[in-house]
């Protein structure tokens, strides 16, 4: 029974994911993409249009404004507040664009996007990327073992992007290795042309990893590598001593 209700909440999950990918879509046309029976199809979009996680306009199925609540409320966690602000601040420290990003499902999804200056063209806030070519996807998959970064790989691929993309298993992880001697992660052109990015984590006062934080443009505006991960590992260190003492003040109340 439970192993049946899990089915079943994990099909309803996939239907979220697919209007989305859709960005809306009638009936039949989910159900082609899904390659799921219209009626099934059916008992999940009608369970979850009356939970308010989907809304149907004019035929067409799109994802409801109680998600974009749930969303909102899950970036304005305190830990992502201080974040954000971190990333505002070294962004006008440096003159330079900065993002985080969390890993959800073997992918990044990138929740903040700060910047002082004129924008470049990089990572979409609320978009899902993979994690091989971005800096923060490689910080964040350093930190992984062996078995779940191959288990990510087996399941996303390493696909081509660019020239400077790693597309060979053993060169992602001789760069994963190379990370984590150095301490910072770094994306060399292989996600966008002109775009270069150095990342390092950000963990929670218990070790655990919250994402990573990034510092990103054009390769000839940014500084040394160097002079960006030292911006980003001070940023990093005040912000676990800011997180800590933040859930502390939180518990006592």
């Amino acid at each position: 029974m439970n192993s049946e209700r899990r089915k079943t909440t994990a099909i309803s999950l996939k239907v979220v994911d697919a209007i989305n990918d859709l960005d809306g879509a009638k009936l039949t046309t989910i159900s082609e993409y899904m390659n799921l029976h219209e009626s099934t199809l059916y008992t999940h979009l009608k369970t979850l249009e009356e939970s308010g996680y989907i809304t149907k306009i004019d035929g067409e199925y799109h994802l409801g404004i109680k998600l974009f609540h749930l969303g909102k409320q899950a970036r304005e966690r305190t830990d992502y507040m201080l974040i954000r602000q971190k990333a505002l601040e070294i962004a006008e420290k440096t003159n330079q664009q900065s993002s985080f990003s969390v890993e959800e499902s073997g992918r990044i999804l990138v929740l903040f996007d700060q910047s002082t200056g004129s924008s470049v063209d990089g990572f979409q806030v609320g978009e899902y990327y993979h994690m091989h070519n971005s800096a923060c996807g490689k910080a964040i998959l350093a930190e992984y073992s062996k078995s779940r970064v191959e288990g990510i790989l087996d399941e996303w691929g390493l696909p081509k992007t660019q020239d400077n993309t790693i597309t060979d298993r053993e060169e992602l992880f001789n760069e994963l290795e190379r990370t984590r001697e150095r301490g910072y992660a770094i994306n060399d052109q292989e996600s966008l042309e002109g775009l270069r990015g150095i990342a390092v984590t950000v963990k929670d006062p218990r070790g655990e990893i919250l994402g990573a934080l990034d510092l990103f443009g054009p390769p000839y505006l940014l500084p040394s590598d160097e002079e960006l991960a030292g911006t980003l590992a001070s940023a990093v260190e005040d912000l676990t001593e800011e997180i800590r003492t933040a859930v502390m003040n939180e518990e006592k109340t």
